[in-house]
């Protein structure tokens, strides 16, 4: 048994790290430290014009891409969507036309009464749910 422990205590001291064997003496002369190797100075550097020439460039092609697909889902349109669509704006263009600066219009005025009633249905719900004291 004694054989075995003896055994058991040199493969613990022989499977400790290297750095743990350094640490003995706090006071031993500190190591030099490695020099920093400066960059060489490179003309890599990417001008501001670049970077505005590719961000227009950028734009250039989401703006291409937008049009193309908006043209597209005009062209599949059935005609009677299509019909539908301009008669909409049609219509739009003639209450822009007609409208008289100050004036309402009359979907303002009903989504303005919309609301209003939906406000006063939520302000009777708030009393009727108060706690009763």
């Amino acid at each position: 048994m004694p054989r075995l422990a003896l055994l058991l205590a040199i493969l613990l001291l022989a499977s400790v790290p290297a750095p743990a064997f350094a640490q003995d003496t706090p006071f031993g002369p500190v190591p030099t430290p490695e020099p920093t190797v400066q960059p060489a100075p490179g003309t890599d550097d990417v001008s501001r014009r670049t970077l505005y020439l590719i961000a227009a460039g950028v734009l250039v092609v989401v703006v291409a891409i937008g049009y193309a697909i908006s043209r597209d889902a005009r062209r599949s349109l059935p005609p009677e969507e299509r019909e539908a669509l301009e008669r909409e704006r049609e219509r739009e263009r003639r209450d822009q036309e007609a409208a008289v600066p100050g004036q309402v219009s009359r979907e303002a005025r009903a989504r303005a009464r919309k609301q209003r009633s939906k406000a006063k249905i939520a302000r009777e719900s708030r009393k009727k749910n108060r706690p009763r004291r």
